[in-house]
């Protein structure tokens, strides 16, 4: 969790406690000190981070209406607890990262997994395996609105939405230092513009989706396409083939890991 994160989080006191690969345990007995972090009120969701009776910190993800979603299990050090938060952050807006399991009492639920496959949260227990599914594709989705959210208040990269000279509607991707790393083209209604931006969500994450060009004067750019061949955002000049291939990697990157802001 970054610093600016951290800064802008409110302290509470909670009571629950998180067991790997079970229901979770609602008993206020077994955590022994709470030092949970809730984001501002309007966030999607927030991760809690405390310490249970046994001496080891947990933490959990929570939705909007406070259903828990995922929960760790337990680490020695309280920095490692927040590290393994970091590592749900970047390995779960990755629907492979999810592992279905089934239960012995014929109930399912899943792990989440980072690279090295090493299981970094546990879901709830779910009567069917199609539920497990679709809870594993929501804490997905829960995770990509709060990197969006936490964006949007601590100044990171975002998408920005405005009108031509030309009365048409466009909008830029720029990184967290303010540089324009792709525009796109005009579009005649703003609801087109906001499908413009969903779509370089979907396909700006692959890089195979980026074309690598050279203009007249030498120089060399990428454009985003989609799977239909639109061209839905364009890059920068660069003086090298290589710089060009590294921007549309960067890119690729910022937009895989979820931290952009929507426009406002």
């Amino acid at each position: 969790m970054n610093a600016n994160r951290i800064a802008t989080l409110l302290i509470f006191v909670t009571a629950i406690f998180a067991a790997t690969g079970c229901a979770v345990d609602t008993d206020s007995d077994s955590v022994e000190s709470a030092d949970s972090y809730l984001t501002a009120d309007d966030a999607p969701g927030a991760f809690e981070l405390f310490k249970g009776k046994d001496g080891q910190w947990y933490f959990r993800l929570k939705s909007a209406n406070h259903e828990i979603v995922l929960a760790s299990e337990g680490y020695t050090r309280k920095w490692n607890a927040k590290k393994g938060i970091a590592s749900v952050e970047n390995n779960g807006i990755d629907l492979s990262n999810y592992q279905l399991k089934e239960a012995n009492d014929g109930r399912w639920y899943f792990n989440l997994r980072a690279k090295n496959y090493q299981v970094i949260g546990t879901s709830q227990m779910y009567s069917q395996k199609s539920n497990a599914v679709r809870g594993a594709d929501d804490v997905r989705e829960l995770l990509s609105r709060m990197l969006r959210h936490d964006a949007a208040i601590n100044g990171g990269a975002r998408f920005e939405l405005f009108v031509g000279n030309d009365d048409q509607f466009y909008f830029n991707l720029k990184a967290a230092n303010h540089e324009i790393v792709l525009q796109s083209e005009g579009y005649v209604a703003k609801a087109g513009a906001l499908n413009g931006i969903e779509s370089v969500r979907n396909n700006g994450r692959d890089d195979e989706n980026y074309d690598i060009l050279e203009a007249s004067n030498g120089q060399f750019y990428f454009n985003l396409v989609a799977a239909n061949g639109q061209i839905i955002g364009t890059s920068e000049l660069y003086v090298s083939r290589s710089n060009a291939e590294r921007g549309a990697e960067t890119v690729a990157d910022l937009l895989y890991s979820e931290r952009v802001a929507d426009p406002q």
